[in-house]
């Protein structure tokens, strides 16, 4: 095993190690996944009160991708905000991997937990709103709800390296994840307002499920994965330069305030 690889993989257990302290089990499943269930149940219903059987489908799938939200775009705020609140930074820009790789290997549980909050979702709110056949149907799609899980984590460490040095923290991962329900297509179909549409379009979840639609209704769906890997990698890109105008600026001037 060479160096790096030795010294990613010490950093992603320090990951795990760091999401378990912050995240206990008894917190995961006593608040964390029973939020993410009641946030599916919630606009689940919603759709078939709104829109009748056809709709409560529809949303249904679309809660089961909006959940990850909850992990991708909200909780991984605290990765950067940790080294902001210890002052650490400084020991990442000066060690031998590259902070951008440090912070990725510490957010590889949040995609994970945003596939236990799908599943979770799935098996409690499907067959309490009469949609255990389509939970049976949506079991081959899980490997794309996971995809989603991880771009969606992408986008949110970009927007915390973006806002963590602001105290904008909590305003810019909920702001993300309101954008994401609204034009990635978890509730309201594409075609209805266009500049949803166009903010959608470079948001994560949104072609992934439409992929996931499309696969259920027997048309092509290839296309839709491909989008969102390309969404996935430039969001990804994006946190990179990020924290490399960071760690460029901290070397300048001698602080690590992120801004």
């Amino acid at each position: 095993m060479s160096d790096t690889a030795w010294r990613l993989g010490l950093t992603a257990r320090l990951g795990v190690v760091e999401f378990r302290e912050a995240n206990p089990d008894w917190v995961i499943w006593s608040a964390l996944v029973p939020r993410a269930i009641l946030q599916a149940l919630f606009f689940t219903v919603l759709g078939g009160v709104i829109g009748g059987d056809d709709a409560k489908a529809y949303t249904f799938v679309g809660a089961l991708a909006g959940s990850v939200t909850l992990s991708g775009a909200v909780a991984v705020i605290d990765v950067p905000l940790v080294d902001k609140w210890f002052g650490t930074f400084f020991r990442l820009r000066t060690g031998q991997l590259k902070p951008i790789l440090v912070f990725l290997m510490r957010t590889l549980p949040y995609p994970v937990l945003g596939l236990v909050f799908i599943l979770s979702a799935m098996v409690v709110v499907g067959p309490l709103t009469g949609q255990t056949a389509l939970v049976l149907d949506l079991v081959p799609w899980l490997p794309l709800f996971f995809l989603m899980s991880v771009t969606t984590t992408a986008a949110g460490l970009a927007c915390a390296a973006l806002a963590v040095g602001k105290r904008a923290n909590v305003l810019v991962g909920n702001l993300l994840a309101y954008l994401i329900l609204l034009a990635s297509g978890v509730f309201l179909p594409s075609g209805q307002v266009t500049w949803v549409d166009w903010i959608g379009s470079v948001l994560p979840i949104r072609h992934g499920l439409q992929a996931v639609r499309d696969g259920l209704e027997g048309r092509p769906w290839l296309g839709g994965v491909v989008a969102e890997i390309v969404v996935g990698v430039a969001w990804g890109l994006l946190a990179w330069a990020v924290v490399a105008i960071q760690v460029r600026r901290a070397h300048r001037h001698g602080f690590d305030s992120f801004s």
